[in-house]
C-alpha cells in the first residue's frame, strides 16, 4: 500500500465516525514510501484528539514504526497510547506499547490504530458526554 493509498484509508476512518467534527492532516514525506503523518482531530464535544504516526509502504502493506494518540479536553490529558521506549513503562508486558492515563498511571496496550481509538472515545467518552 502506498503512503498516498494510506492517508486515503486514514481519511476514509476519519470521515465514518460521525462523533468528528473536523479534522486535519499534514504529511512530512522523507522519502516517496516513507512519511510522518500528524493530524488533529475535532470532535462535537469540544474534546480533540493529536496523533502522530511514522511509517513506511511496501507493495503490500504499510509499516507503524512509531505512534502517539493522545486524547484531550483543552489541556487537560484523558489518555495517550504510543510505543516510545519510555523508561517508566520497561516493566509493562506489552513494552515499548503502552496507554498512559490522565491520573499518571501507565498500563498495558498492545499496538493500537487510529480506528481502534476513535471507537475507543466513542464508545467511553463521547457517548458518556451526550447521554449524560
Amino acid at each position: 500500500m502506498s503512503i498516498d493509498d494510506y492517508i486515503i484509508k486514514l481519511e476514509s476512518v476519519i470521515n465514518s465516525f460521525t462523533i468528528v467534527a473536523s479534522y486535519n492532516l499534514s504529511m512530512d514525506r522523507k522519502i516517496s514510501d516513507i512519511a510522518f503523518i500528524s493530524g488533529k482531530i475535532e470532535f462535537r464535544n469540544g474534546s480533540i484528539l493529536d496523533f502522530k504516526e511514522f511509517v513506511e509502504s511496501t507493495e503490500d502493506r504499510t509499516e507503524k514504526y512509531k505512534y502517539a494518540y493522545n486524547y484531550r479536553i483543552s489541556s487537560n490529558n484523558i489518555f495517550r497510547y504510543d510505543n516510545a521506549p519510555d523508561p517508566a513503562a520497561k516493566g509493562i508486558k506489552t513494552f515499548p506499547q503502552h496507554k498512559h492515563l490522565g491520573n499518571g498511571t501507565i498500563v498495558e496496550s498492545p499496538m493500537r490504530e487510529l480506528r481502534d481509538v476513535l471507537e475507543e472515545i466513542e464508545r467511553i467518552y463521547i457517548t458518556e458526554t451526550f447521554n449524560s
